[in-house]
């Protein structure tokens, strides 16, 4: 890697699109509202739900355009989450991995983690990564069976580090080297990179 600034590419699959922000996705974004089930699952209070408004959408968006490593996921032409790689170290080849889908009809399609492997696919091939390793709350199955699907490998937990609704959560700490992706990758579809 060199010193250059680091940019999103498109990532292009059949019906998986990870690219830059649009202004439409602030419209799809605030369609979706705050789904409880998305809330819990990235350490929110799940139990008070207030309507998302115009101007946090505004924020998201705004945060979203700003970083470099952060693709909105669009699925059938629309917004319907956000992945991104984020913590980069260049000097050492790693960064920290997280996504999320907004809403509870594109969950348990493959779409996150067709998603993750694009992204995987970049930090590997595009940025020459060693290393990428993200958390997870423990009470999320569904998201640790993705990354175990993907290649990521469970490193330890971080006991009840993590205060939600009243209750003490741990984190899963995972990770996958460049090495572990070159062999679970192989049969992967792969996204051209624009």
């Amino acid at each position: 890697m060199s010193d250059a600034i680091v940019t999103r590419p498109i990532l292009r699959g059949t019906e998986l699109l990870l690219r830059p922000p649009l202004p439409g996705d602030k419209q799809d974004r605030l369609a979706y509202g705050r789904d409880s089930e998305f809330r819990k699952m990235v350490g929110g209070n799940w139990q008070t739900s207030p309507p998302l408004t115009d101007e946090e959408v505004e924020a998201w968006y705004q945060e979203v355009c700003q970083d470099p490593l952060c693709w909105i996921i669009a699925w059938r032409g629309r917004c319907v989450g956000i992945a991104r790689l984020h913590t980069l170290d260049e000097h050492n080849r790693r960064a920290r991995y997280a996504i999320g889908l907004f809403s509870p009809q594109h969950r348990g399609r493959g779409i996150g983690t067709e998603a993750t492997r694009f992204v995987l696919c970049y930090a590997f091939e595009g940025l020459r990564l060693h290393r990428v390793d993200l958390r997870v709350l423990d009470f999320n199955r569904r998201a640790i069976a993705c990354y175990e699907r993907c290649g990521f490998v469970r490193e330890g937990i971080e006991r009840e580090g993590v205060w939600i609704a009243g209750e003490r959560h741990s984190d899963v700490l995972m990770s996958i080297l460049e090495q572990e992706y070159h062999e679970v990758s192989s049969g992967w579809t792969k996204p051209s990179f624009a």
